[in-house]
């Protein structure tokens, strides 16, 4: 076996299924589909990759690492240790360790699985986000914060965990009841805004310094059945063979006219660097019915899958999946001292 020139290190799994859970563990859950096509992105282009899944710290992963003395880290890991909150910490291994990986440090990772401060930091710097606040066990719901409808979902998760069909709400009953299945279900505050009915859109963004946006893509909701919200729920998100999979339907480019085009591509950056992201990241807007644009969160580490959205987005602004995932790891490199040359590349 030759020298390993860089590492692809992902967690096997990001779902965990609770009791009395509405969010089921579906097959495209447990596939993490991005490993392949970026290791064999990385061997065409003549580098030697090592595979590595890791689902807990322990001394066995930093031993692995100091043997494979990797060039870079191509960081996939959205949790570890069963817990996405510590996602973070994986990059800060990495940090301490001085192997440079792919995509955000462990500053931003944090920050925005912390949705709510997020939305404290984008609103701090004039970044238009919906009104609302956070609910703990115990709280009476503020009134005066949101108006109905409220969207509610869990402040710490991603992947849509903890939003279905019932997290749309028109009154207090409603938001009580969802309020309780985060609480208890979730085992943290809710974040309660208010529902912005309009458009949405997904605004992907590649590199740094010159940081640029991708092809707008727009969720298509005119498929969506009766008694959906218009929303990207779980199900939307993860069954397959649901209706509400089929009718959330992503169109890129979006068809918009320039001047919205540039005003989304303007807050994503802006939002992008807010929140200290690096190498790639996703930005989720929506509108109001009167077509004002919000900030719904930002997403450092999206899906990189052959056929999910960034790929689709890079796809219809001219790369090829394999172009992104080589300058995604080419802006890993350039933080090192040691950028790989081609001759190392190749050996």
């Amino acid at each position: 076996m030759g020298r390993h020139d860089c590492l692809i290190l992902y967690n096997s799994t990001i779902i965990h299924e609770g009791l009395e859970s509405q969010e089921k563990v579906y097959p495209s859950n447990l596939t993490r589909h991005e490993v392949g096509a970026i290791e064999d992105s990385l061997r065409a282009a003549g580098y030697n990759p090592y595979i590595l899944s890791v689902d807990y710290f322990s001394k066995d992963l930093v031993l692995a690492l100091s043997r494979i003395s990797p060039k870079f880290v191509f960081n996939l890991c959205e949790e570890i240790n069963g817990d996405p909150e510590l996602e973070m910490c994986v990059a800060g291994l990495l940090d301490i360790m001085a192997i440079p990986y792919t995509g955000s440090g462990p500053s931003a990772l944090g920050l925005a699985l912390n949705k709510y401060r997020v939305k404290q930091l984008l609103r701090a710097a004039g970044i238009p986000t919906a009104r609302g606040y956070l609910h703990g066990p115990g709280q009476k719901p503020n009134l005066r914060a949101i108006r109905f409808p409220v969207l509610v979902k869990p402040v710490h998760e991603d992947a849509s965990l903890g939003i279905n069909k019932d997290s749309v709400c028109n009154d207090v009953t409603e938001l009580d009841h969802q309020v309780a299945y985060i609480h208890e279900v979730y085992e943290q505050e809710a974040l309660v805004e208010e529902f912005l009915d309009g458009r949405e859109f997904n605004i992907s963004i590649l590199g740094n310094g010159q940081v640029r946006t991708l092809a707008i893509s727009e969720i298509d909701f005119s498929g969506m059945p009766d008694g959906e919200p218009r929303i990207v729920s779980y199900r939307a998100k993860w069954d397959e063979d649901s209706e509400a999979y089929r009718g959330t339907t992503p169109i890129v480019p979006a068809v918009i006219p320039k001047r919205y085009e540039k005003r989304l591509s303007e807050l994503a950056l802006r939002s992008y660097q807010c929140v200290g992201c690096r190498d790639y990241a996703r930005v989720d807007m929506r509108t109001d019915r009167k077509g004002n644009i919000f900030v719904l969160e930002v997403n450092p580490n999206p899906d990189l899958s052959p056929h999910a959205g960034f790929a689709r987005a890079a796809e219809a602004a001219g790369l090829s999946y394999a172009e992104v995932v080589l300058e995604i790891a080419h802006l890993a490199l350039k933080r090192s001292e040691r950028t790989a040359s081609p001759a190392y590349a190749l050996s």
